[in-house]
């Protein structure tokens, strides 16, 4: 009974110390690695004059996509500053010198870490998409009223192919309007008039209208300069496209999306790549015909020039570049996930030094294992497309590179 007494207070102990050192861990990363994104969104909106409510319910909605890397390295860092400080006050040493096993030290904080693995999964296909589609619908909502947001009094805008210069804006109501094409075409105009008026015609699209009182048109002919046309209008109608102003936040990229959602794109796109890869494996198959042809009848040079091109065909295997995207951040998803459990184990050959100032050597170990991780993960993304295998093995490569490390470590420390 009192064995497993003492077995109980170890992991009440250490799993306390470990959830301590994961809150300040996980307010350090939120804040100073995410917080400035976070100010960037509300910058945009607060610019707007949009009500505080909806700047906040912004923010809230734009968390997730911050969690999915805060889980991985708060874990990391309190198993780091929790090992290194039990280590630093000779608590180890007194634990092992009771009989009490390095395992059992271990095992609060691996249970701890699945715990925070199964956090992160729920994050990235759970509350990330549907954080997503809430953040879209609030910033469609807010975009309703986008010629009072966006076109301001005295400026210049640039919408689309064409830039416009007007003074006072009050509403949907813009005075002084100077309108100038920059398509490119034969043809250039320059329109001017005293006011006009913006409608919203497509919401999803954010296209609006720009109804114009008695507008004038100046249009020239590129190719011979001294070809115009002046004309005036009772009224006039133009298409504004506002959809290049509107935050990229706002549409759901491929790691914003749900597995099951990630599994319809792959399926689709995976089609498709059969399909090059069929035709792949056609020409392939024709080229090694023509090889062995005109090995037969004993043409060497033109053999050999064939080899050539079968040998360079080899190395341009068709990559779809959808079907590697979305394989990708479908992995990804499991691998930051695991990676809340994996990294620490880069933490536990700490148990066996004794070090002054633990805590701070852990915390200073966390930070380089996970900028290297991230740096490690970052690399394995930019790598996708340049290859034609499965972008899984990448994007688990940082996650088994440090676990075995940690693993290794941990054996090699152990025998000192």
């Amino acid at each position: 009974m009192a064995h497993n007494e003492r077995y109980t207070l170890v992991y009440r102990h250490v799993g306390r110390e470990y959830l301590l050192s994961f809150i300040v861990a996980f307010m350090f990363f939120f804040f100073i690695f995410f917080i400035n994104q976070i100010l960037l969104i509300a910058q945009r909106i607060l610019l707007k004059n949009v009500n505080f409510l909806a700047v906040f319910q912004l923010v809230l909605l734009s968390i997730p996509q911050f969690l999915l890397y805060t889980f991985p390295f708060s874990s990391l860092t309190a198993s780091s500053m929790v090992i290194g400080d039990l280590s630093g006050s000779n608590e180890i040493l007194a634990l092992r010198s009771s009989g009490v096993a390095m395992k059992r030290i271990f095992i609060p904080i691996i249970l701890l870490s699945i715990l925070f693995s199964l956090a992160t999964f729920l994050t990235a296909d759970k509350a990330l998409p549907w954080s997503t589609r809430q953040y879209k619908e609030l910033y469609t909502t807010l975009m309703r009223d986008l010629p009072t947001l966006e076109l301001t009094s005295n400026a210049t805008n640039t919408i689309g192919d064409r830039v416009m210069v007007n003074k006072e804006v009050t509403g949907s109501i813009v005075e002084d309007i100077v309108l100038f094409d920059l398509a490119k075409g034969k043809n250039s105009q320059v329109l001017s008039s005293p006011r006009g008026e913006v409608t919203l015609v497509d919401l999803q699209n954010f296209i609006y209208r720009l109804d114009l009182d008695s507008p004038l048109i100046f249009s020239s002919d590129q190719a011979n300069i001294s070809s115009w046309t002046l004309s005036q209008a009772k009224e006039a109608q133009f298409y504004l496209n506002f959809s290049g102003q509107i935050a990229s936040l706002a549409s759901a990229l491929p790691s914003q999306l749900s597995i099951a959602e990630l599994g319809e794109r792959i399926d689709k796109y995976r089609s498709s790549y059969e399909e090059d890869l069929h035709i792949y494996g056609a020409k392939m198959e024709a080229m090694q015909e023509e090889r062995n042809r005109l090995a037969s009848n004993g043409d060497q040079e033109e053999t050999a020039r064939v080899e050539e091109q079968i040998v360079q065909f080899r190395k341009e295997k068709p990559i779809n570049f959808y079907y590697q995207y979305y394989r990708a951040e479908l992995h990804k998803k499991f691998a930051l996930s695991a990676a809340c459990f994996m990294l620490i184990f880069m933490t536990f050959s700490l148990s066996f030094f004794r070090v002054k100032h633990g805590r701070l050597i852990g915390f200073g170990l966390s930070m380089l294992v996970a900028v290297t991780y991230w740096y490690m993960l970052f690399f394995a993304q930019m790598q996708i497309f340049s290859v034609s295998f499965n972008p899984a093995f990448l994007i688990w490569a940082p996650n088994m590179i440090l676990f075995s490390l940690g693993l290794l470590l941990m054996l090699l420390t152990r025998r000192l």
